[in-house]
């Protein structure tokens, strides 16, 4: 019961730890939790490992993105691109740009019903820029099924 107890508080006090430094807690299944954290999970993900449009890239992107993106992205990065001309994504996919920003944050959501929005604020030196993350529900897990990149577009329709 002591060693129980003992337990217990080492993860409590590691808990409240990790929290008050900003260290998430990996969860078993990355897609768990609301559309925010699903949302600043995928964005994290693509800043840690930025290496542009690459099948690799892509692969990463699994456990948060909706089935139907992931078959599009995967057929897309596995189009093949001819030499003459500029890739369809010069950079991530999903933050849409050459360089990785210095800060991506998850801000405000909605959810109505199956669907939800996560507004993403990605800051660089200079320059910041607004994204509303649409999400669905597939098998009880929030997914991203698109991307709005406000003036640039979506992100569907660049595939």
């Amino acid at each position: 019961m002591i060693r129980a107890m003992k337990f217990l508080r080492r993860w409590i006090i590691a808990f409240a730890l990790a929290s008050s430094l900003g260290i998430s807690l990996a969860v078993a299944d990355p897609a768990a939790g609301g559309p925010a954290t699903v949302a600043q999970a995928l964005y994290r993900s693509s800043l840690d490992h930025f290496v542009g449009f690459t099948p690799d890239s892509v692969k990463r992107t699994k456990p948060w993105v909706a089935p139907e993106l992931y078959a599009r992205l995967w057929k897309k990065v596995n189009e093949p691109q001819p030499k003459d001309e500029a890739p369809a994504f010069d950079g991530d996919a999903f933050l849409d740009c050459q360089d990785p920003p210095s800060t991506v944050t998850a801000g405000t959501f909605s959810i109505d019903g199956s669907k939800a929005k996560v507004d993403m604020k990605l800051v660089w030196s200079g320059e910041t820029r607004h994204y509303t993350v649409l999400l669905e529900q597939v098998a009880g897990a929030w997914k991203v099924y698109d991307v709005d990149f406000g003036d640039d577009g979506k992100l569907t329709s660049m595939l």
